[in-house]
């Protein structure tokens, strides 16, 4: 499956930001599979994930509004219609990742979940939607998720973990698929990037500081889950697109139990630096 090349995505987020939102069709991609009955829908900078049910479709995260023609674009290329969608889960009130949600829920009338931490941080502090005036519909959720209680949406199973840090309300993803006779877990941290927990940032935005505890916290309590199928809330995080060109009958290149380890640790790491300095 190969894929048309792409302009180097910018090295600064806010240029990844208007590069998606006055240019996304330098960040289009093809959807591919990810696992049996999952695909990519994301963007080359933005991930999201289409999970088919027997109930319908269940999409994780929607990208920005001004580049959601993309992810429609995207389910109807694998075959399905934009009334097949019937369920929007949400990682983090981040603008490029919650952006799409109101027009995809105008056009297919899904039901959306989020973390009630996230909710009520957007709605507290609208600021940290971080889409800096780039248009967005508010929406209302329709369900909170609870560590306790996966989300069951016909066949599929979710669980959802708070894993609080990038956000106060950061969920990360679970579910098992089956694949070469294998039962595999599929894992998704919910937001990883340290940018939202180092000193500047919080002083800057007059957030808890505590938040860089329980990003380590986060990552301490995922690290040893035997996640085989890594997905990247940003795919540049676990190198997706390096990945695609092997994709084949038959073999699924994403399937490598390394990669959430060395993601994990690769963070743990970053926290770390970040604690010991302010200490």
């Amino acid at each position: 499956m190969a894929r048309r090349q792409l302009p180097p995505l910018p090295l600064a987020p806010q240029d990844c930001l208007i590069q998606g939102c006055e240019r996304p069709w330098e960040v289009a991609v093809d959807p591919f599979p990810v696992a049996p009955r999952t695909w990519y829908v994301g963007n080359n900078w933005v991930g999201a994930y289409l999970l088919q049910s027997t109930e319908g479709l269940i999409l994780i995260d929607t990208t920005m509004q001004p580049q959601v023609y993309l992810v429609f674009e995207a389910i109807r290329k694998l075959g399905f219609d934009i009334a097949d969608l019937k369920l929007i889960l949400v990682s983090h009130m981040h603008y490029d990742h919650l952006g799409g949600v109101r027009p995809l829920v105008e056009a297919s009338g899904a039901k959306v979940m989020m973390s009630r931490e996230d909710w009520h941080f957007l709605n507290e502090r609208p600021d940290q939607l971080l889409n800096d005036g780039y248009p967005w519909g508010p929406f209302e959720p329709d369900d909170f998720y609870s560590d306790n209680q996966p989300v069951v949406f016909g066949d599929r199973t979710i669980r959802t973990l708070l894993t609080p840090g990038h956000t106060p309300g950061t969920t990360s993803f679970f579910f098992e698929v089956e694949e070469g006779g294998e039962t595999l877990l599929v894992g998704m941290h919910g937001g990883i990037g340290l940018i939202t927990v180092t000193d500047d940032y919080l002083r800057d935005n007059n957030l808890p500081f505590s938040l860089q505890q329980d990003y380590l916290n986060s990552l301490l309590r995922l690290r040893d889950m035997p996640v085989a199928i890594t997905l990247g809330s940003h795919p540049a995080q676990v190198a997706m697109m390096d990945r695609v060109d092997d994709i084949a009958e038959g073999h699924n290149p994403f399937v490598d139990r390394a990669v959430w380890p060395r993601l994990m640790d690769q963070r743990i790491e970053g926290i770390r630096k970040i604690l010991e300095k302010a200490a």
